[in-house]
């Protein structure tokens, strides 16, 4: 009588249990990678809205102002667990400095997570166009101007003066200077009746009475519109623009250092 074989237990399917693994796994990849770039994105939506408000305060614009935040590439997310922002730069439109509204540029770098600290700089930009510029004719001179124009680092002005029963047409090229969180605009140099001529010869002749009123120096105090801790350190001028730049250090983008206007010395 011929034995018949014993029937073995078939083998475990490894195969499929491994492939299981693998799909579980892939599909916690997938949960893990979604999980962070909603946090990323959450984390980017607070951190803008935060910042937002602050500067809105601080300009004392309305709360609803635009303002355009970058908050640099990378993770926000690995960059909060450090606790500092590598960089964060900001763009604000039509915001009034006084008798100015310009557009300015703020960048920030080593940005606290804790907005009470300090960032480790700041540097700031407001453009002003020549129309704006227009706004200053009370300090550019002290009379009535009949234009204003921007030249190449100065703002050139003309009107017309009476002398002796005579209208004489006057231009002067007007300088920007900065001192102690001031404007300063003195005359580069002046024209009467289409004859450049220097300013200590105009204030000492006969039109000095005029002259006087004309190219006196003025004063426009910008720092009292801006935040104490940001510092006017330079003024630029093109046949477009007027270009202001300010500086701070250990400048808190949270708390009393926005809030709290400048004077001038």
């Amino acid at each position: 009588m011929t034995e018949t074989a014993p029937v073995l237990p078939a083998a475990p399917k490894v195969r499929r249990r491994w492939i299981g693994w693998v799909v579980a796994g892939g599909v916690l990849v997938v949960l893990l990678v979604v999980g962070f770039f909603v946090g990323e994105a959450a984390a980017r939506a607070y951190a803008s809205e935060r910042i937002h408000d602050e500067l809105v305060a601080a300009f004392e614009l309305e709360a609803d102002h635009p303002t355009d935040i970058d908050l640099g590439g990378g993770s926000l997310l690995l960059q909060a667990a450090s606790g500092t922002v590598d960089r964060v730069d900001v763009a604000i439109d039509d915001v009034p400095l006084g008798d100015l509204t310009g557009d300015v540029t703020l960048a920030a770098t080593g940005v606290p997570i804790d907005t009470a600290q300090p960032a480790e700089t700041i540097a700031a930009t407001a453009t002003i166009d020549e129309q704006n510029v227009g706004s200053l004719r009370d300090y550019l001179s002290g009379i009535q101007l009949d234009s204003i124009t921007l030249g190449d680092g100065v703002i050139d002005v003309s009107a017309t003066v009476q002398a002796l029963f005579l209208s004489v047409p006057v231009a002067a090229a007007i300088e920007p200077t900065v001192t102690d969180g001031q404007l300063v605009f003195a005359p580069r140099s002046v024209t009467v009746n289409g004859s450049e001529v220097s300013v200590d010869e105009l204030m000492s002749g006969p039109l000095a009475g005029v002259a006087s009123g004309f190219l006196g120096a003025q004063t426009f105090c910008v720092a009292q519109y801006l935040p104490a801790a940001i510092t006017l350190d330079g003024v630029t001028v093109t046949t477009d623009e007027l270009e202001l730049s300010f500086a701070g250090e250990n400048v808190a983008l949270g708390g009393g250092d926005l809030s709290t206007k400048g004077t001038c010395g």
